[in-house]
């Protein structure tokens, strides 16, 4: 038994997300075969975090697709001298209505740019701009689930038509199954997050760490549930850059969400993890290498790493909510009022 998890409600959203593979496909083979010159993935709190990793998965993989990840205020703000209509721009959303994400759709859209837009609620404002709309139904707490894996069958087709990733079939083929896993991955986190929550609860003052293809989820992590959701002090952090300040403010209360992964960041990790278990015990981490998963090569954990990570720490956000009696749906500010 999982807390507070509907099992039937989650398989159905995560299954409709990979069903859209055949749409996803046919989109990217289509633009591949009239000419693009870039990627532009733009988003803003957990949208563009989720670019993150995709972002680190191209620069670490092929020197052929050209990618940019950027917040949708500032690249409205301040342009990019590489955008232009020929770029191809990638949009994820819940609400279809965020005014950033509108407005940076619109704005690419009217340049002459091809939109590729994943959407939770179809009929909304951004379905407007886009070329290529991708609707699922999808809620915050499954929501990242449907947008990883739109974004995988998104960068996995373009990197295979640049001829970079051979495997991209064989690892389609093995996502097919991949819902099963992450509900079991649930049920293995599930006491462990319940611990953590209990030992956490009172404290003010969180870190949350991670690198490579998880650094994207830390960011998110930090800001859009610790901060947004939970009211708490938190501060994301990468493992590289963690001895160059924040070391000095980890104290014996400190909170420290470790994320490891399965790419070759694991050892930057380790560094982080060996000085911060001599000053705090308040040391909750998260490991997709104890995750089974249906991929046969590792390069594939890492590719979905990301979206494990997010399914797992699903399971601390729900106990910290019983823990603080705290909603994640309470908000004091966002959305409640113009700013």
């Amino acid at each position: 038994m999982i807390y507070n998890f509907d099992i039937p409600r989650y398989e159905k959203v995560v299954n409709d997300a990979i069903a859209l593979r055949p749409e996803i496909e046919n989109a990217v083979d289509k633009v591949c075969e009239e000419g693009y010159s870039n990627l532009f993935f733009i988003g803003c709190g957990g949208t563009y975090a989720h670019t993150l990793p995709m972002k680190y998965w191209l620069d670490t993989t092929t020197s052929k697709v050209e990618a940019y990840s950027m917040i949708a205020a500032e690249f409205l703000a301040a342009g990019h001298k590489r955008f232009s209509k020929d770029s191809i721009c990638i949009f994820a959303t819940r609400s279809g209505n965020t005014k950033e994400i509108v407005a940076a759709a619109k704005y690419c859209k009217e340049a002459g740019a091809r939109t590729f837009v994943y959407v939770s609620n179809d009929n909304t404002p951004v379905c407007e701009y886009a070329d290529y709309k991708f609707y699922s139904f999808a809620e915050d707490d499954c929501l990242c689930e449907a947008i990883y894996t739109y974004l995988n069958f998104v960068v996995g087709r373009f990197l295979k038509n640049a001829g970079d990733f051979p495997e991209y079939d064989q690892f389609a083929s093995e996502y097919q199954s991949l819902t099963g896993y992450l509900v079991k991955a649930k049920e293995l986190y599930d006491d462990k997050c319940a611990a953590m929550a209990a030992d956490i609860k009172d404290l003010d003052y969180h870190m949350v760490v991670g690198s490579g293809m998880l650094w994207g989820e830390a960011y998110d992590y930090a800001m859009c549930v610790l901060e947004e959701m939970q009211w708490v002090k938190a501060q994301s952090i990468h493992a590289a850059e963690f001895f160059h300040g924040l070391l000095e403010i980890c104290e014996k209360d400190t909170s420290m969400i470790l994320f490891y992964g399965d790419d070759e960041t694991r050892p930057l990790m380790d560094r982080v993890m060996k000085f911060v278990k001599n000053i705090t015990p308040h040391i909750s981490v998260f490991d997709t290498a104890e995750v089974e998963l249906p991929f046969s090569e590792k390069q594939f954990r890492a590719i979905v790493s990301p979206l494990v990570t997010y399914a797992i720490t699903e399971r601390l956000s729900c106990h910290l909510e019983k823990e603080r009696n705290h909603p994640l749906t309470a908000r004091r500010y966002y959305r409640q009022m113009d700013y």
